[in-house]
């Protein structure tokens, strides 16, 4: 089975017609043969005509040459486009090309005809397919070192910038990795042509030419011209590229500069998140999208497959599935199942990377050219392997040190790694959040959990510090300081939650997990939560009451007491906290309390144990929620009413 991109399948149905290119080769081969007998010497004084150096060349005129002759089998520009071919046979030189771009310039005829006369010319002279590679090396060449400029100068600018930019980048795999987003592949438009036609002629030598390139846009854009993505992607192409593409990374994970391997994952998952946009996201054939979802399954196996014949392939899949789980950390858009997320994709390349490589050893750690955000990431990436079944857990004991921090630390170089590795990563999903599980997860495959989970908020003691009082040395951004110090322990408490809801998910699976340890990790996190809240006035504050509400929620939730079906419980109704010490402490906000209450009931909790526990906590319900009423009236925006919660009260109130 020949594998295709969906865009090349869908492609292969349409009819193309724009600028002329439904003018196919057959007829520029014909004409190439029958020119002679019936416009006898016409190309010959076309090709002579362009050939004169140094002469500024007319289209009309050169077109005036050809209407001369009349009854043309053929359209006029047809001809005066097969001389420019043979012109560039004749003299593959700069100097030739520069004539010929000039004309190419002024017509779309030209400029969307010319490689198709250039392959005719392959096809009926031997010689042509030599001087068309020799013109091609020129031309890249030129372009690379600067020497041949485009005939825009607005092209001219944005090329110095861009290369610029990319050499001042401190971390350029990155830039390659969001697919050179600062670029535009037309900055090359007049020559790219050529090197599609180069890619089809001497794949080889095209390999070559971008194999010992460090210009990405000028590589990019030849791939593009190859048919490696954007308008026409062919996946035999791509996965002739990726296979003659150089080493791209050293056994350790370390990239060497080159940047087609890079280029190419980038435009693979590019192609395979295409079809899941162009798909409604509402009212879809859901028979299409289980099709479509198949299909993009298939090729993003056959992707990975293809990386997994290279020799480096290991080092490459360390950095590419890095960036891939990035991706997945920062959308909140989760829904990995649905190929209509971009979730789906970045998720399925996951496992069948993970899949690809089990049974080999990965390579342990973030390499020495990584970006700061890599560390955590890759981290991420082996606990999601390891949750697979693909590899071993990572070590946690690392993970947890890099938080012992003193206080001359907090503000220099160790301190500020700790906040970049974190701080992309902490947005406003729903408590834990992937980051946190992942993080979690070699945590809790420990003996004791609780113990390391404890190791690393004590780790994290100057950080209480911060928050509370800042840091001496923060000046004027205090606050800021402050806000950094509560995201981590924020991220630690989360994981502690991870740890409990991971921990829970095993019990009757796993007779290591004892249900004391998960009541312990459990009080131990809402004993940080009340702590933090105690002493951050920051814009945080709403996360750590957040956390406390899922805690709390959980507390009723594994208590038997409050469960029909009492399989797999962790609390009895005598551990603390308890659900009257959570609402005794929610109380002083009636909307937590009316939160509260919603999800347990929502969960199907009892009622008559939660009136129970209106009763210890001596809360009034129904004066709860004519407070919240009376403080909607007033500031309906600060106090928003939810009147499915309200509704949702009457099993209570009866």
């Amino acid at each position: 089975m020949t594998m295709q991109w969906i865009q090349e399948r869908d492609e292969e149905q349409r009819v193309t017609s724009h600028h002329g290119e439904n003018r196919h080769r057959g007829d520029f081969l014909a004409l190439a043969l029958s020119h002679e007998s019936h416009a006898p010497q016409l190309i010959t004084s076309l090709v002579k005509k362009i050939g004169i150096p140094n002469e500024s060349h007319d289209n009309e005129l050169l077109l005036e040459m050809v209407r001369q002759h009349s009854d043309l089998p053929y359209e006029h520009p047809m001809y005066l486009t097969v001389a420019c071919a043979l012109a560039l046979k004749n003299h593959p030189t700069i100097e030739t090309w520069l004539a010929i771009r000039t004309l190419a310039y002024h017509s779309a005829e030209i400029e969307y005809w010319l490689d198709n006369a250039m392959w005719a010319y392959t096809e009926i002279d031997p010689d042509a397919k030599h001087a068309y590679i020799v013109l091609a090396k020129a031309l890249f060449h030129g372009v690379e070192t600067g020497k041949l400029k485009s005939l825009s100068e607005r092209r001219n600018t944005e090329r110095d910038n861009v290369w610029t930019h990319w050499k001042l980048n401190e971390y350029p795999l990155d830039e390659l990795w969001r697919g050179l987003p600062n670029s535009d592949f037309m900055m090359y438009e007049d020559e790219r042509r050529i090197f599609g036609l180069l890619s089809e002629i001497a794949p080889e030598i095209f390999h070559q030419l971008l194999g010992c390139s460090t210009n990405p846009f000028l590589v990019d854009s030849a791939l593009l011209s190859a048919g490696i993505g954007a308008f026409s992607p062919r996946f035999r192409q791509w996965e002739d590229s990726v296979r003659a593409a150089p080493a791209a990374f050293d056994p350790d994970g370390k990239w060497n500069g080159s940047v087609v391997l890079p280029l190419l994952l980038v435009h693979a998952r590019n192609e395979l998140l295409q079809p899941g946009k162009q798909t409604p996201r509402y009212e879809a054939d859901e028979e299409e999208v289980a099709s479509l979802t198949a299909e993009v399954t298939a090729l993003v196996h056959a992707v990975v497959k293809v990386l997994y014949s290279r020799a480096d392939a290991q080092a490459a899949m360390t950095r590419w599935s890095t960036w891939l789980m990035r991706q997945l950390l920062l959308r909140k858009d989760k829904a990995p199942d649905d190929i209509r997320s971009d979730n789906f994709v970045d998720n399925a390349l996951l496992d069948a990377l993970g899949e690809a490589s089990k049974g080999t050893a990965l390579i342990l750690e973030s390499p020495s050219d990584a970006a700061p955000w890599e560390a955590w990431c890759y981290y991420c990436v082996r606990s999601a392997f390891a949750n697979g079944g693909f590899a071993a857990a990572p070590a946690y004991e690392e993970f947890v040190q890099q938080w012992r921090l003193t206080p001359e630390e907090w503000l220099e170089p160790s301190g500020r790694g700790l906040l970049k590795r974190a701080q992309q990563h902490i947005n406003g999903d729903e408590p834990p959040g992937l980051f946190a599980n992942l993080l979690a997860f070699p945590i809790v495959q420990a003996d004791s959990f609780f113990s390391v989970w404890q190791q690393l908020w004590g780790n994290a003691y100057y950080l209480r510090e911060v928050l509370e009082y800042g840091s001496p040395d923060a000046g004027s951004k205090k606050y800021s300081d402050r806000a950094d110090a509560s995201e981590l322990l924020l991220l630690i408490a989360r994981i502690g939650l991870a740890c409990f809801d991971q921990a829970t998910a095993r019990i009757s699976s796993d007779s290591k997990t004892t249900t004391k340890e998960i009541a312990d990790i459990h009080a131990a996190v809402t004993s940080a939560a009340r702590e933090a809240l105690h002493i951050d006035d920051t814009l945080n504050r709403d996360k750590w009451q957040q956390l406390l509400q899922h805690l709390a929620v959980r507390r009723a939730y594994w208590d038997g007491s409050y469960r029909n079906n009492t399989v797999d419980t962790v609390f009895d109704g005598d551990q603390r906290p308890s659900v009257s010490d959570y609402l005794r402490y929610f109380q002083v906000d009636p909307a937590e309390v009316l939160a509260f209450l919603h999800v347990c009931i929502l969960n199907d909790l009892k009622i008559s144990k939660l009136k129970e526990d209106l009763e210890i906590s001596s809360i009034d319900l129904r004066a709860t929620i004519d407070t919240i009423k009376r403080l909607n009236s007033l500031r309906s925006q600060k106090y928003p009413l939810n009147g499915r919660a309200i509704a949702a009260m009457k099993p209570l109130l009866a």
